[in-house]
């Protein structure tokens, strides 16, 4: 091998992987070597030429996160990519936490690994060694996902879990923000300390304060003992104000001077007491528009959002509905499902998100009594939908673009007037199935080549595209 190229040592037990990965390094002018499996990869460390680790999780005997630490602790300056066709919340931030210079999910965007092959390659040359953080092993992740919105969201919050950086997690009801939240303080250095959780949008308004900061003996009417509030209850750990966007004018103004500088008043006291604590928030509505039209505390905003975490709908996650259908069926015991059932929940819209989704197994699983859930065990509603009011109105609208037709408002009459439909119905099919047009063309029903010409036709696939 040349001395003087950069040298790669990728490891994977798939060789057409390996062969895939060596030809792009190769033609960024690096040297490559590939290993089957952990011990060969080792072997071949050992010798000192690699200045960059591409490593795969799933391996013989021992996996990639197994001999992650023994790589950083034996080569702390040779930066590690991490890939993997299985990634969890627990593989990314036990990956990145032992180290790992970059996390990519398979199939792997080769124009993005040129990315990080070249920055990792730059910082082996700058010695500039990454921390790496131990983590203890936990058991099965209550968050999984194997889209490419969810792994993003898997690797920053590795990344902010290893910080006392205020996180605020914004996301529908359902898709899992408290989850996240608890994820995020049990890798953080806090995690030997409490995890405290309010609900802002359950508290009332004259007992918001106390709720938080506690009261003393009397402050008011059936206060008739002193008590600790949830912030001093969280000192040492986290405290995750979940709803925050519903905290009341009052509560926003003493939170926020609490945040200022750790001090804080029980209700009736004019002793300040401190606290220690790390905020997390999570609202279902953008808060940061609710903070610049004055209905939420602008500067307590940018507070508690130095790292904003938007966590995606279900209906926006493609194929991750399957990895959590067969997560949550594993949890319950069921007996499987059939596949007639698991289309149907495929092409639901599930508006309560993966909190529904749950649900909906757990009560299929109990009706089906150990037999495989099949569509009778699902709920009316999943079977058939109600059809909610924005739709029912599409009477109305479709009159009125047939009045622009008629009227000539319309230059290429049906055919013009039906492509304002069709490309945006293709463009949410190719985010809800990830781009896989073999699943997308049964669901609509329609031919392959047809689906194939119109995605074109719209600018959504290149030429070359032919998933």
């Amino acid at each position: 091998m040349d001395s003087n190229k950069p040298h790669i040592l990728i490891i994977d037990d798939e060789p057409g992987v390996c062969w895939a990965l060596a030809e792009l390094a190769k033609s960024m002018g690096f040297e490559a070597q590939t290993a089957s499996d952990a011990a060969d990869g080792m072997s071949k460390l050992a010798d000192g030429s690699a200045d960059v680790v591409v490593l795969d999780i799933q391996l013989p005997g021992f996996s990639g996160l197994d001999v992650l630490p023994a790589i950083k602790a034996d080569y702390p300056d040779v930066p590690v990519v991490v890939i993997t066709a299985f990634g969890t919340m627990e593989t990314a931030i036990t990956a990145v936490q032992r180290g790992a210079f970059e996390y990519l999910l398979k199939p792997v965007d080769m124009e993005v690994l040129r990315t990080v092959l070249s920055a990792a390659f730059e910082h082996r040359r700058r010695s500039d060694e990454l921390s790496a953080v131990a983590a203890e092993p936990v058991s099965d992740s209550a968050m999984v996902g194997r889209c490419r919105a969810m792994q993003e969201i898997f690797k920053q919050a590795a990344i902010v879990s290893a910080t006392d950086i205020p996180v605020l997690i914004q996301g529908e009801t359902g898709t899992g923000k408290e989850l996240l939240a608890r994820a995020i303080h049990r890798y953080s250095g806090r995690s030997s300390g409490p995890f405290v959780a309010v609900n802002c949008s359950l508290l009332s308004g004259e007992l918001v304060g106390s709720e938080l900061f506690g009261h003393e003996k009397g402050a008011f009417t059936g206060a008739d003992r002193a008590r600790s509030g949830k912030v001093a209850s969280a000192d040492g750990g986290t405290l995750l104000l979940d709803e925050v966007g519903d905290l009341p004018a009052e509560a926003q103004a003493r939170l926020l001077r609490f945040l200022d500088d750790g001090e804080f008043y029980r209700v009736g006291s004019s002793q300040p007491m401190r606290a220690d604590v790390r905020i997390l928030a999570a609202t279902n509505r953008p808060l940061r528009s609710a903070a610049l039209s004055g209905m939420f505390r602008r500067d307590l905003f940018f507070r508690i959002s130095g790292v904003l975490l938007e966590l995606p709908p279900l209906n926006r996650r493609g194929d991750d509905i399957d990895l959590l259908i067969d997560h949550f069926l594993a949890g319950c015991g069921a007996a499987g499902m059939t596949d007639q059932a698991r289309k149907i929940l495929n092409a639901y819209t599930f508006p309560g998100n993966v909190r529904e989704l749950r649900n909906i197994i757990t009560g299929a699983a109990a009706m089906a009594s150990g037999r495989a859930i099949a569509p009778e065990h699902l709920h009316e509603e999943i079977l058939h939908p109600t059809v909610p009011e924005s739709v029912a109105s599409l009477d109305k609208l479709a009159q009125g673009l047939l009045n622009e037709v008629l009227t000539g408002g319309v230059e290429k009459g049906y055919e013009e007037l039906m492509s304002r439909w069709e490309r945006p119905i293709l463009s949410a099919a190719m985010e809800r199935f990830s781009g896989n047009q073999a699943k997308i063309s049964d669901a609509l029903k329609m031919h392959r080549s047809t689906l194939r010409k119109k995605l074109r036709g719209y600018g959504l696939i290149g030429e070359e595209s032919s998933q």
